[in-house]
């Protein structure tokens, strides 16, 4: 009797996508709680320095939505291939909340002084341009999603030509472009840099999205391959201040953006190794019956990714400026954001899922109207 061979099926990674996004989400919360630290609840130093680097790696986050949304779009394209219909569907998922929320935010820093720029300032924050004009970073990511999604059907077409030499080579031109624009115009290449250094591991998302929609099956002894990129690049992250010191003398803060690209690139395979382990422990738990409610949780926390990254990094930073919350008191204030932010992005959805509704709502006599232009036209 021959021993069955043990596989991961890479569809788990669209199976576990929602749960997925839900712990990149949190993750990236984390990160941008500034004030949360563990040195008002323990004194072991080793504790301390080992939530201070999880927190501060929780930009990886972003790598792991941009690899998730490659394989989405991948499959919304390839079972329709209509451009302006893809661009569309896409624009009608992300626009509405992210106008919504920008309207409220912008608006609310104008009557309260902390934008005081004209009504073209004003329209290029709600339309999500100002990021590249002038490198203000509240918002970033919704306007890089929002350029990926323009991009995408050309990206969707040289690799489906090309295949694995047709991601590498955009790969290639996206690093090139970035290292001249660092050398040529080091001003612009701070402001977007990083957006800029985050389009290679989208492009690897649509690039693995024929696999995983293919159901592929890979040897279980490539989880440990993952397992050591995901350790390597951790441990790369780790020293990335000492690494860039020991290259560069006389490296200081005032340089960091210069050099963020080892930490950003370093980033790439981190993230796509924690989709494909994550996802690998998302289908075992699922199988055994396993940790159901935190999985839920975050699946459901998933479902608002993006509603969530608008608005929490928002409510946090707003809370801790206006309230004089003591040291031991910052996780009540995370878990306090968490709540409300929560809370506020289920409301926006609804709002936007109305009002959209209702925009395409038809008449009740519609097939009526229907038949008698029809018949208008036979008659013509």
């Amino acid at each position: 009797m021959t021993k069955a061979k043990k596989t991961f099926n890479l569809f788990a990674i669209s199976e576990a996508r929602n749960v997925i996004f839900g712990i990149a989400t949190l993750w990236i919360g984390l990160f941008h709680s500034d004030n949360l630290t563990m040195a008002q609840y323990t004194d072991n130093q080793f504790i301390i320095d080992a939530f201070r680097f999880f927190k501060g790696t929780g930009n990886v986050g972003v790598d792991m939505f941009l690899f998730l949304s490659g394989i989405g779009l991948y499959f919304s394209f390839t079972k329709d291939s209509h451009v302006l219909t893809f661009w569309k569907k896409r624009l009608m998922r992300v626009l509405p909340s992210a106008f919504l929320i920008a309207t409220f935010y912008v608006s609310f820093r104008y009557v309260n002084g902390r934008f005081t720029s004209g009504l073209t300032y004003y329209l290029s924050r709600l339309s999500f341009t100002y990021f590249f004009w002038r490198g203000e970073r509240v918002f970033w990511f919704i306007s890089l999603i929002l350029l990926l999604y323009l991009l995408f059907p050309v990206m969707y077409k040289i690799i489906g030509r090309f295949r694995i030499w047709g991601a590498l080579g955009m790969i290639a031109l996206v690093v090139a472009f970035n290292f001249a624009l660092r050398g040529f115009a080091p001003g612009v290449y701070n402001n977007i840099e990083i957006a800029m250094c985050r389009i290679p591991v989208f492009i690897v998302g649509i690039w693995a999205g024929k696999f995983v929609m293919e159901k592929k099956e890979i040897d279980r002894r490539w989880l440990w391959a993952f397992l050591a990129v995901a350790v390597g690049m951790l441990t790369l992250m780790y020293f990335y201040t000492d690494i860039v010191k020991a290259f560069v003398p006389g490296y200081n803060k005032d340089l960091e953006t210069m050099y963020i690209w080892l930490y950003r690139y370093a980033a790439c395979p981190l993230g796509i190794s924690l989709v494909v382990l994550d996802s690998f422990v998302c289908t075992s738990l699922r199988r055994g019956g396993h940790c159901n409610l935190l999985r839920n949780f975050f699946e459901f926390v998933g479902m608002y990714s993006m509603e969530y990254y608008m608005i929490y990094l928002n409510i946090n930073h707003y809370l801790e400026r206006i309230y004089d919350i003591g040291p031991k008191h910052q996780v009540m204030l995370y878990f306090g954001s968490f709540v409300i932010s929560l809370v506020l992005c289920v409301l926006v959805r609804k709002v936007c899922d109305f009002f959209m509704n209702y925009m395409q709502r038809k008449p009740k006599d519609w097939d009526k109207i229907k038949n008698k232009k029809k018949a208008k036209n036979l008659k013509g």
